[in-house]
């Protein structure tokens, strides 16, 4: 996923959490590099108060603002880590990571400085780093292949995460031990060993800690050195349409005739590596129309007890009834925003951001509850009182620069925007019953009451058929004004007849796709003027000649075909 939902993880107790959350964390592609400019570091040094060498591993950042992400593995990138004569591990620090290296121990257990441990950019606790906004790293591991031992157990020879479910540890993208120190890089890992130490290293970096430009690494090493900075052929000329910013050599294959496209990110054959607009060649309708199958649906109403104002219900509608509603998101790159110039009403009487704070047991006597506005994972009251199993009340992660809970909390709220590079939003994890669609197939995300318009853009992240696994959420854009019925960006867009005199006349259609219909004179919309199975619209029969109200006998013959009675009464005789 990307850097929003990078934060989302509270606690992990079984295999479908396990996946949830790595599919949150972002882990959703594995890219493998032979080079790369976010290369690994392996820098060893003789132990002083243990035995062996002390082995670091850094990730080498390129800018001030890359974060530091998640080191994982699992069955398409194996992480492993070969240390035969075994590895250090201090009795006195009791945590898998460095938080349990406690600086005020050092002087009179030194060794505690060389234990074996896993990290995001900390050589001890959080909390004495002296980095403003640090924080421990968080960790997220299959049961039946757990990697904590092999940085708790003193001996341990390798650890392996190599099954589907996989293993990470990582850190939020507001947590400042992710960005790199004065040298551009972040320490993931400390090893000590006696011995020789190989194997492979899979991280993810965010560039600029822009989350939907992850990159994730898979870096085999073999002792000390520097690994994957190899420089990469390609194109490297920045005007070609096939430019590679991460190659080093030029190899001759730079493109610049082919940049002849569709620059209009709302038609349906949008070409993001275009330059030039090739004339007419955007196309808004009858090209993936269908889209994916995800489409946003604002539905209106009178407000219950807010007089003159308008209820709106956004809805993502699923392409199957095993679909998963994951989160709502925004974030730089993506944002998230929602206007409400005339103000939103928010209850007093609700206390939450979202609809847990909607007990059905006061809208007797304070019905203008009911049109509280708020956000939402298919609840529209407390996850308790739902009547849906295993129903969840929704989480928030939040950037505390541009927070979500300020827009469902204040009276007159007028805009919602997400676009930082920390980003925020609202989710329910995969074990939450709430997150399958209703019998409409939707499942609701937010509601807003307000005496105007609405309009804006919506990210949601959806778990197709809810199939857990790598790869297989799908990430979705709405743009949507009023009521109505959304495509996703890029999917195809809201198509139909947008002639207000035509019969089959579509309101919710953005662009004309030549389908307008005109009513006949008989009241058929589309019609030819021809009542079905008549000769005109007063019910007039044709003949089976085709003559209007006949008698199945052409004008002056013994059939339709045209054969004439002869004058001794045979059809088409010969008059013999």
């Amino acid at each position: 996923m990307i850097a929003p939902l990078n934060g989302l993880i509270k606690r992990i107790s079984c295999k479908k959490e396990v996946l949830s959350a790595l599919l949150l964390l972002g882990l959703t592609t594995t890219l493998f590099h032979a080079q790369t400019p976010y290369y690994l570091t392996v820098e060893s040094s003789p132990a002083v108060s243990a035995e062996g060498t002390v082995y670091r591993f850094y990730v080498q950042m390129q800018d001030a603002t890359d974060r530091m992400s998640a080191v994982f593995g699992n069955d398409q990138a194996s992480l492993i880590l070969n240390t035969p004569e075994g590895v250090f591990n201090s009795s006195l620090n009791a945590s898998w990571n460095a938080s349990g290296i406690n600086p005020a121990f050092l002087p009179v257990f030194p060794e505690l400085a060389e234990d074996t441990y896993a990290t995001i950019g900390l050589t001890g606790p959080a909390s004495t780093s002296g980095i403003a906004g640090a924080a421990d790293p968080s960790i997220v591991e299959d049961a039946t292949q757990q990697i904590t031992p092999y940085f708790l157990t003193s001996g341990a020879t390798s650890l392996e995460s190599t099954t589907l479910t996989g293993a990470s540890w990582y850190v939020l993208n507001t947590a400042a031990n992710g960005l790199p120190d004065e040298n551009m890089r972040v320490l993931i890992a400390q090893v000590t060993t006696t011995g020789s130490i190989s194997g492979q290293i899979n991280y993810q970096v965010f560039p600029l800690g822009v989350g939907e430009n992850q990159e994730q690494i898979s870096m085999p090493f073999d002792g000390a050195g520097v690994f994957g900075l190899t420089p990469a052929e390609g194109c490297t000329d920045a005007s070609a349409c096939n430019y590679d910013s991460a190659a080093g050599i030029d190899d001759g294959s730079c493109e610049f005739d082919s940049c002849v496209g569709c620059t209009d990110a709302l038609a349906c054959n949008y070409d993001a590596e275009a330059t030039i607009e090739a004339n007419d060649s955007c196309v808004f309708c009858n090209c993936g129309s269908a889209g994916s199958g995800y489409t946003l649906v604002v539905e209106s109403a009178p407000a219950a007890a807010v007089e003159g104002a308008t209820r709106y219900r956004l809805k993502i509608r699923m392409a199957n009834a095993l679909d998963q509603m994951s989160a709502v998101f925004g974030v730089q790159g993506t944002p998230l925003q929602i206007n409400v110039p005339s103000g939103l009403f928010n209850s007093s009487l609700n206390a939450s951001w979202n609809a847990s704070g909607i007990n059905p047991a006061f809208l007797g006597v304070f019905p203008d509850l009911v049109d509280d506005s708020y956000a939402t994972i298919g609840l529209e009251g407390p996850a308790s009182a739902s009547g849906v199993a295993d129903a969840a009340d929704p989480i928030l992660a939040e950037d505390p620069n541009q927070p979500v809970a300020p827009f469902f909390l204040t009276n007159g709220s007028t805009e919602l925007l997400i676009n930082s590079i920390t980003g925020s939003s609202w989710f329910a994890l995969n074990t939450a019953g709430n997150t399958f669609p209703d019998e409409n197939n939707e499942v609701l995300i937010a509601q807003l009451t307000s005496l105007g318009e609405i309009s804006g853009t919506i990210n949601a992240q959806v778990l197709p058929e809810g199939v857990e696994g790598l790869g297989n959420d799908v990430q979705k854009t709405f743009e949507f004004s009023g009521a109505g019925l959304y495509a996703a960006v890029g999917d195809g867009n809201a198509c139909g007849c947008t002639d207000a005199s035509a019969c089959n006349y579509d309101a919710s259609a953005t662009y004309d796709d030549g389908s307008c219909l005109q009513t006949d004179e008989c009241g058929v919309c589309g019609g030819d003027g021809i009542a079905e199975g008549t000769c005109d619209c007063d019910g007039n029969v044709l003949d089976e000649c085709g003559v209007c109200n006949g008698n199945g006998i052409a004008e002056g013959a013994c059939d339709c075909d045209g054969n004439v009675l002869d004058e001794c009464g045979v059809c088409g005789g010969d008059g013999i």
